[in-house]
């Protein structure tokens, strides 16, 4: 998993290479060391397949009729799953079992809406987990790959799980800039339209460990 949320310098290497317009840009303008935001589910999934052609990789993701469809086995870029997401933000094997993602001081760890002044920040800025992760709790919310089902957990007992086959909305976990101390926790979870953009949604890219 990546240390860090996808930044707008990152983005706008990809946006130049695939020669497609910046989303509209924000109050706080695009500096390159913020988390990239405005985006849409499919276009961090885009943005991943072309991460791994540009790198020599395996590309993840191809489409299923009207769907994407994800190669685990693969080992270029994709979304992090919901469990590996909440699994990395609580601190893997190293956990110490804290509130929020790496302390129980949120302001330690965290842009959220009590700080933020109402804007994203450097990514990086605050302390890192246990994990070495930085912005798990807030600054901007996070996609993941899977459908939401409010249930799934409840239902579900395999190790590591994908996520439900289908569904209407997507995942998006971590809290932002703009949330309340409770939607950062790790174990918070929202979800939304996968073709929905909004200022408070980004992402951060992980590979499957290939043996």
């Amino acid at each position: 998993m990546s240390k860090f949320e996808v930044t707008v310098w990152e983005w706008k290497q990809y946006a130049k290479a695939k020669k497609i317009k910046m989303p509209k840009t924000p109050k706080w303008g695009w500096n390159d060391k913020l988390p990239m935001n405005n985006i849409t589910w499919e276009e961090s999934i885009s943005y991943c397949n072309w991460l791994s052609k540009k790198e020599g990789l395996t590309q993840v993701y191809t489409m299923n009729g009207p769907f994407y469809a994800c190669n685990f086995a693969a080992n270029g870029y994709r979304l992090p799953t919901e469990a590996e997401w909440e699994y990395a933000a609580k601190g893997g094997k190293l956990s110490k079992g804290f509130k929020y993602s790496g302390s129980n001081t949120l302001d330690e760890i965290a842009w959220h809406k009590g700080n933020s002044n109402g804007v994203p920040h450097v990514v990086g800025s605050k302390l890192q987990n246990e994990l070495g992760l930085y912005d798990m709790s807030g600054n901007v919310w996070e996609w993941c790959w899977d459908w939401y089902n409010k249930d799934y957990y409840k239902i579900e007992n395999g190790k590591n799980p994908k996520g439900p086959e289908s569904g209407e909305k997507k995942c998006v976990r971590g809290g932002s800039w703009d949330s309340q101390p409770n939607y950062v926790r790790p174990a918070n979870r929202i979800s939304t339209s996968p073709e929905k953009t909004h200022e408070f949604y980004g992402f951060r890219v992980v590979r499957t460990v290939v043996q």
